[in-house]
């Protein structure tokens, strides 16, 4: 069989006869033909343009996706930024700002400080006032950029404010968002004027944190408003741009500090900064100067205050449609911030001192020394117990968890300590401490002046205020001595100051002694009030009987239940301070009652009102008896248990109040009343076993008044407040008779007798 193939046999020339005709080229000035050269052309040239028109398709494509998901232009002149709300005192201090992720705050133009802008421009965008929102200057830079990956560099003030208006450009790669800055940053410059742009830029730029805009990172860094920026702090808050984390003042003060310098440099170099006319070096030669880190709602003026207001405010944003923590409301309180700040040294000042007193007396007689179990009580309370326990561990892994020492930052008041302690250890070492309670409310509109919750917002979370719920004791009496007034009792109308005997439902009888030896003879009412006896109450009670007191206290504005029985003139119930104020304010303001407010107003973020907040009023007492109420309360200072206020904090206008402590001085209460200011005090323990052991410093005048008498003190001495020290005016054709001694000792009446009840209260 032949094989044929390329090199086989069959290959080589045969010896037949028949030849085949070989062509070979030219040995020399062989070309193509020209229609071969044609071809080749065109087709070289539709692979041209087809690779052109791909690429332009691609190109379009490129851009067509790049900018396919750009918001409207609705949306961009309009965009949807989330805004802190505000809270704001009575005389515009901004309190706190609720937010979600983003503490954000707008400001114009014209409160933003100069040096801001300049800093700005001189070292983010120095061409800012000769480009369209794109300077040619930066492509070589981007297009660098680019290349290398990197996100940064060669972006102008309208491509950042496009980035910061709408963060979802950012979510591509590198060319895909610089497009869309590109088109976005053409449209801005094409709508608004460069001012508008910088305002935007300025109100929406993250700087530091959570806090958006210059306006709000002012605040945080130092605890001032952007208008009033110095040149050294808007240099830093600009230069933080390049990177918060980096140059972050707490965490890398000197990087910071170095930078903030650049920034100067920079404004020197573009002629913002004139050496000849500023001291440059000198101003880089400031150290750094901060407040505290931020804002938080553990730290600042009127904490307690504050999440109540958050709660009632969360409340009414659910309503009435609106998010409290991303709508940018204004919300205008009644809290005035120079009495807020009165009330709170005039709380630090007596509280340190009377903590350091209990501690003396109550060393080595704490009742957990006892009984163990209260130690375990309030650890099985405490947060740590309970996250222990949703971890699934147990009792006895819990208990060794608790008595073993760690670290741990504890209050003392001075200052906070860091310790090493077992957390059992810290349950006795809180437990240990005073807390109080105090509202200041003005009686004529209900407005909330002051409010103190507690002794540290940050450790002592629960407000004593609004939630927290005593025994009132001897601040009770004057709704009894109230309800006898309105029924026709005289301030000289007497009563025998002896036992009064209640007959109770059981069989026994109850009679409540005086708290001190005083016994025998005639009282007036005026007298009884004044010196707190509780036997001249006790017989007004039997007079009026238990329900006509429960209907009055219930009229001035007491909320809570109360219990007709005779033991509720002694002030056995608990209330709470809020009801407490609200209710001596209606004596006060001549018997108007009038429900407390802490919101006037508030505003949506463009300052359109949404609701106003106006004091609710209604005659509940004669004028004439609610006047009657308060010459008895003026005389409980002038000459009874709340004297101390006359002889040892000189003061000479007119005061009206009322005295409290309650059983075992587990409670210690003061009710102060003038024209314009009535303020509710509560001293105690959390835990009521927790006291001192005498009354004579357990009493209400010894741990609460004092925080009246030097907040009053503070406040009339503040021309900025310009408190008035006016007496209560006198109704027109007031004729009432308190021209009578307090006591009759010339009566004659027996001695105390019968039985007493073993838990009589102790009043002063």
């Amino acid at each position: 069989m032949e094989e044929n193939h390329i090199y086989s046999q069959s290959a080589v020339p045969s010896s037949d006869t028949t030849q085949q005709e070989v062509h070979t080229p030219p040995e020399s000035g062989w070309t193509r033909p020209k229609t071969w050269f044609r071809s080749e052309y065109k087709t070289i040239r539709r692979v041209f343009l087809s690779l052109v028109g791909l690429m332009v398709l691609a190109v379009v494509g490129f851009i067509v996706y790049a900018t396919w998901e750009l918001p409207p232009m609705q949306a961009i002149e309009d965009p949807q930024s989330d805004l802190s709300t505000q809270l704001i005192s009575a005389d515009g201090l901004v309190l706190q700002k609720f937010y979600s992720r983003e503490n954000r705050v707008s400001v114009p133009l014209n409160e933003i400080s100069p040096y801001v802008i300049d800093a700005l421009i001189a070292t983010e965008d120095v061409r800012f006032y000769g480009h369209a929102g794109v300077d040619p200057k930066y492509f070589f830079t981007i297009a660098v950029n680019i290349l290398r990956g990197e996100k940064r560099g060669g972006s102008t003030i309208d491509m950042q404010l496009a980035r910061n208006l709408y963060a979802e450009i950012g979510d591509q790669g590198t060319l895909v968002r610089k497009l869309r800055e590109y088109f976005i940053a053409a449209y801005l410059e094409r709508r608004f004027t460069k001012e508008e742009i910088l305002a935007a830029y300025l109100n929406t730029v993250n700087i530091y944190g959570t806090s958006y805009g210059v306006e709000t990172t002012a605040n945080r860094l130092f605890d001032k408003k952007a208008k009033d920026l110095t040149i050294e702090e808007a240099a830093l808050i600009v230069g933080m741009l390049k990177g918060q984390g980096v140059f972050n003042p707490f965490r890398h003060p000197e990087r910071s500090l170095a930078r903030r310098n650049v920034v100067i440099d920079q404004m020197v170099k573009y002629g913002v900064l004139n050496p000849e006319e500023i001291n440059v070096d000198s101003i880089k030669a400031i150290p750094l100067v901060l407040a505290e880190q931020g804002q938080e709602h553990v730290r600042g003026l009127a904490p307690y205050f504050r999440e109540y207001v958050r709660e009632q405010l969360k409340k009414w944003c659910d309503e009435n449609g609106y998010n409290l923590y991303t709508d940018g409301l204004r919300v205008y309180t009644t809290l005035d911030s120079r009495m807020q700040t009165h009330l709170e040294e005039a709380v630090n000042e007596h509280m340190s001192e009377l903590q350091k007193t209990f501690n003396q007396k109550i060393k080595g007689n704490e009742p957990y020394r006892k009984d163990p179990g209260i130690i375990d009580n309030f650890m099985r309370m405490s947060r740590r117990y309970q996250l222990a326990k949703q971890a699934g561990k147990s009792d006895e892994e819990i208990d060794r968890e608790f008595r073993t020492r760690v670290k741990m930052t504890i209050f003392d008041w001075e200052g906070e300590k860091e310790v090493e302690m077992t957390p059992r250890d810290s349950i006795k070492y809180y437990a240990h401490f005073l807390e109080t309670g105090v509202m200041s409310v003005d009686p004529n509109n209900g407005h909330v002046k002051a409010w103190v919750g507690g002794i540290n917002y940050k450790y002592f979370k629960y407000d004593h205020v609004a939630k927290s719920k005593r025994q009132v004791g001897s601040t009770f009496k004057p709704f009894v001595y109230g309800a006898a007034i309105e029924n026709g009792w005289q301030p000289c109308d007497r009563l025998l100051n002896q036992p009064v005997y209640f007959d109770m439902p059981d069989g026994t009888r109850w009679a409540p002694a005086n708290s001190g030896k005083n016994i025998g003879g005639l009282m007036s009412l005026k007298g009884g009030l004044a010196a707190s006896e509780n036997m001249i109450t006790a017989g007004l009670m039997k007079e009026l009987k238990p329900p006509v007191v429960v209907e009055f206290a219930h009229r001035m504005g007491i909320d809570s239940e109360l219990d007709p029985v005779p033991s509720l003139c002694l002030g056995t119930t608990e209330l709470s301070v809020y009801e407490m104020t609200k209710a001596y304010a209606t004596f006060a303001s001549h018997g108007l009652r009038t429900e407390p407010i802490i919101i006037t107003r508030i505003e949506d973020k463009y300052g359109n009102v949404l609701q106003q907040f106006t004091p609710e009023s209604e005659r509940v007492l004669p004028v004439d008896k609610a006047h009657t109420i308060i010459e008895l309360l003026k005389e409980v200072v002038n000459n009874g248990t709340a004297i101390r206020l006359r002889f040892k904090y000189n003061f000479k206008n007119e005061i009206g109040g009322k005295t409290g402590t309650t059983q075992e001085h587990a409670d210690g209460w003061f009710m102060g009343i003038t024209p314009n200011l009535v303020t509710g005090v509560w001293v105690g323990n959390a835990d009521r076993r927790m006291h001192f052991p005498s009354i004579k410093d357990g009493q209400g005048a010894n741990m609460a008044l004092p925080i009246f008498a030097l907040y009053m003190q503070k406040v009339y001495d503040d021309p900025a407040i310009g408190l008035p020290m006016d007496g209560f005016e006198v109704p027109e054709g007031y004729d009432v008779n308190f021209s009578c001694p307090n006591t009759f000792k010339e009566e004659e009446v027996p001695e105390k007798s019968g039985p007493t009840s073993s838990d009589d209260i102790s009043d002063f």
